[in-house]
């Protein structure tokens, strides 16, 4: 069994996260400050898209946008759509008041709880929640399980760097799965794909990063992915294009949003 790290300082794990999440802040703010969305630029209608974008609701590390979530929220449980909300580390980038107000805010909406791997244009259309958790707080994640589970939610985790996951950490992500909880790739070490495939080409890209993030899951035992996640959500057509070769869809930030 791989021995575990030693334990971090909180106050440097939360440095690194305000450092790396304001990023994401800034990219969400612009986007919502453009004005130029569709009604759909926030939620999965159940339609042939490809492309799925989602607003972190990071409270701690960020001001989480409460008014667009329950304005979305209005408009997936009007519209029978499905609504794509992502957070990271419990307890690091968000809180537990901030999940559990979310989840609950779901329930008076009537929105089922739903992971990526529901969402086909095969399947029974309804109003839905797909909320996810992006990166590799595995043990964090476990320490919402029981949240999850009092409210009946289904979520997907996103995961980068499963290279350097403990046996411990791997372990709580399959009794995750056990739960119904979905897993889906999100890169080999959680590096700005246009800026690698700038600096090294896309196929560099798609050796070093995207594939084995992919490989790396399918040889633990997960399903073949249904989305890639982007790191901090940014991508290209061409970066895209390449993609969809190996997964039937990506997800974006507001950033990218092409709706």
């Amino acid at each position: 069994m791989t021995a575990a790290s030693p334990p971090r300082d909180p106050a440097v794990i939360r440095g690194e996260a305000v450092a790396i999440y304001a990023t994401r802040a800034a990219i969400g703010l612009w986007a919502l400050l453009a004005g130029c969305h569709d009604e759909h630029w926030l939620t999965y209608p159940w339609d042939d898209r490809r492309i799925v974008c989602s607003q972190t609701i990071d409270d701690l590390t960020e001001d989480a946008p409460w008014n667009l979530v329950e304005d979305q929220m209005a408009v997936a449980e009007r519209t029978g759509a499905v609504l794509t909300l992502h957070a990271h580390a419990p307890g690091v980038t968000i809180s537990t008041e901030a999940i559990a107000r979310v989840l609950h805010r779901a329930e008076e909406h009537h929105l089922e709880f739903l992971t990526y791997r529901d969402l086909s244009p095969d399947a029974t259309p309804r109003a839905g929640l797909a909320l996810a958790f992006d990166d590799n707080a595995i043990d964090a994640w476990y320490g919402i399980r029981d949240l999850l589970r009092e409210n009946g939610a289904r979520v997907t985790f996103f995961v980068t760097r499963w290279y350097s996951r403990s046996a411990g950490e791997r372990a709580e992500l399959a009794e995750l799965a056990a739960d119904g909880h979905d897993v889906e790739p999100h890169s080999v070490h959680h590096l700005h794909a246009a800026t690698y495939v700038l600096q090294h080409g896309l196929a560099a890209y798609l050796a070093n990063e995207a594939l084995p993030s992919i490989d790396g899951l399918t040889q633990a035992g997960y399903p073949p992915p249904t989305v890639y996640a982007f790191p901090f959500g940014e991508d290209s057509i061409a970066i895209d294009d390449a993609m969809f070769e190996h997964v039937p869809r990506l997800r974006v930030s507001p950033g990218s949003c092409p709706y």
